[in-house]
């Protein structure tokens, strides 16, 4: 699964989630949102290389 993927299905368990009203503690925060997006900017910006995460797991070991 590359990054971009987990970001957008980060997204939309954002939606389903803001969509089922919970207390306000258990909710997202709109600073976990906005991590994301800055995240998904950078990567683009940046033309950041995208990894399959065991190989993300693998550099970082490295």
């Amino acid at each position: 699964m590359l990054l971009a993927e987990v970001f957008d299905q980060l997204k939309e368990l954002e939606k389903k989630f803001n969509e089922i009203k919970y207390p306000p503690e258990a909710a997202f925060q709109p600073s976990f949102s906005l991590k994301i997006q800055k995240a998904e900017k950078d990567i683009s910006v940046h033309h950041l290389p995208v990894f399959e995460f065991d190989e993300l797991f693998e550099k970082v070991e490295e």
